[in-house]
């Protein structure tokens, strides 16, 4: 019994007094207060259901300006706090807690500080349990910083979205009606405008006409006419080329209203080509960055718009071009038809001298005759090439395919020209297999091809030389090669001798006659039959022209 007596006294001698324990309650107490008070988050203890009855709230509320002690007076009532836009959304997160019997229930909103400014916060609402009722403790921490930079990185995001549009827009579009039209639609998708158009700058009848538009009918007029001392729509770099922010208040029905306009110019170098105006929120706010975003978006489009008007121009001037070279065609048709009738009549009066249907013709007579024979026969090569090119590039004129035998097109050709080496000591030097496949082609085309090749050879040899002609069948066409020992041509030029009117010779006191059409009327009639035709030369040693047709 006496050791049972000394142990329980040693152990009421260990026990902490009552006493004690409610000390060492209070110090937890105090610590756990200057805790809260010296971190961030503030604590408020709520009473009842109500969310009214303020019990308590930690000291460093005072972040916001606001003194606990009047806090809990309810003088100033916490709704008065938050933002009204704000308080129903705030109120129906509290009563969702009560409703779902949650433990907790988190979310953010604005509130006004003592000093009116906006502040946003984030506040957990805890409920817990006393004897009579349930009790609600609030920890509120100030999220502003963290909103801001969300906000700016919500607009670099939207800029940046703004400014690629913008571009894209500019680099893909030539339709300036089109391209604008875009542009607003981009633009009241990533601002959320209300109303907005895109004015074009007409300098010379001192106006600015609305070329797109979008939003209520009406809100912008058609035209704005400026005088001259005005100098919004100057087309010069001294304009403030920033973007404008202006709040303006309009009578609507008998309403008054307040509106709010962004407006920043097109710009093309330092010519302003027009402005944008956009009707934006009054309680919009655009940031300086955005603002100059937009100052970039302007020269892009500005510059978009000048090349879509540039190409406009040369659209209208390549129609007329097309309408002249129409012009131009119809009368080189009509030409050479007046041409062909009086040259018909030329020879075949011309043939009846030569037949002496009027009497024997002396020697000198003969001569006469024959250089008029020749240079109709020239003329009229000259005319049908005219022809044939007004024909070709209306795509008027009729081909004639056939099958055909290459000897009769070389030798009907080399036969044709032998008149035009009259005078001259030149040879036509056939070299051509008996037996050749057929080739599918125009006879009459072809026959000219090759008559304008000689022709050409024949005429750039002084007065004594040879021209070689070859034809080889390959595997898969028939090669036609016609060798001259003439002058050649100068190696710079060989690249231009298919060139439509070109001539290696173009002086006005050249020694050899032509306008350079027979060349490029060969190449067409090679490509018409699915060849080609080429040159090689050497200046002053001659030329060579090779023709491949498919068999």
């Amino acid at each position: 019994m006496a050791a049972l007596k000394s142990k329980l006294e040693a152990e009421a001698l260990s026990a902490p007094s009552y006493e004690l324990m409610e000390e060492t309650d209070e110090s937890m107490a105090r610590m756990l207060s200057r805790l809260i008070n010296s971190s961030p988050a503030v604590v408020i203890f709520w009473q009842g259901n109500e969310r009214k009855k303020l019990d308590s709230a930690s000291e460093n509320v005072n972040q916001f300006g606001y003194d606990a002690a009047l806090l809990k007076s309810g003088k100033v009532a916490f709704d008065d706090m938050v933002h009204p836009e704000d308080l129903e959304y705030v109120h129906a997160h509290f009563m969702d807690l009560i409703d779902k019997r949650k433990d907790s229930v988190s979310f953010e909103y604005r509130l006004y500080d003592i000093s009116g400014d906006i502040r946003w916060v984030s506040e957990t609402v805890v409920c817990h349990k006393s004897k009579s009722d349930l009790n609600y403790a609030s920890i509120i921490i100030d999220i502003t910083s963290r909103k801001e930079a969300e906000k700016t990185l919500l607009e670099k995001e939207r800029d940046i979205a703004i400014l690629y549009s913008a571009s894209s827009l500019a680099s893909e579009s030539l339709d300036v009606d089109d391209l604008l039209d875009e542009v607003l639609m981009e633009m009241g998708d990533l601002l959320d405008i209300r109303a907005g158009g895109v004015y074009i700058i007409d300098h010379e009848s001192r106006e600015a006409v609305l070329r797109a538009y979008i939003g209520p009918h009406d809100e912008y007029p058609e035209k704005i006419h400026y005088s001259v001392v005005e100098n919004l729509f100057k087309g010069s770099a001294d304009i403030p080329s920033r973007p404008l922010v202006a709040e303006e208040i309009v009578n609507v029905g008998g309403e008054i209203q307040k509106r709010k306009h962004l407006l920043f110019h097109l710009h093309s170098k330092e010519h302003i080509m027009g402005f944008v105006q956009l009707t934006i929120p009054i309680e919009h706010e655009i940031s300086k960055p955005s603002l100059q975003v937009l100052e970039h978006v302007g020269k892009h489009i500005g510059v978009a718009i000048e090349n879509a008007q540039l190409f406009e121009v040369t659209q209208r001037a390549y129609e007329d071009l097309k309408s002249l070279d129409k012009l131009k065609n119809e009368f080189l048709a009509n030409l050479t038809h007046e041409l062909k009738t009086p040259l018909i009549s030329i020879k075949g009066f011309s043939k009846l001298l030569d037949d002496g249907r009027f009497g024997e013709l002396n020697e000198e007579q003969k001569k006469a005759n024959s250089a008029v024979v020749r240079n109709s026969e020239r003329l009229k090569r000259l005319i049908d090439s005219l022809l044939y090119i007004s024909l070709e590039k209306e795509g008027n004129y009729k081909y004639s395919f056939e099958n055909l035998d290459v000897n009769d097109v070389v030798n009907d050709a080399m036969e044709i020209v032998k008149i035009h080496t009259e005078g001259k000591d030149i040879k036509i030097i056939p070299s051509i297999p008996e037996t050749l496949s057929p080739i599918y082609g125009d006879k009459e085309r072809l026959t000219t091809m090759i008559v304008n090749i000689l022709d050409n050879s024949i005429k750039f040899i002084h007065n004594e030389g040879q021209v070689k002609v070859t034809v080889k069948e390959e595997e898969n066409d028939i090669h036609i090669k016609i060798k001259d020992n003439g002058i050649g041509i100068p190696k710079s030029k060989i690249p231009r001798v298919f060139d439509i009117f070109y001539q290696i010779d173009g002086s006005t006191t050249r020694s050899y006659n032509g306008i350079g059409l027979g060349l490029h009327i060969c190449k067409k009639i090679a490509e018409v039959h699915n060849g080609s035709v080429w040159v090689k030369s050497l200046e002053g040693f001659g030329t060579t022209t090779h023709i491949r047709l498919p068999k």
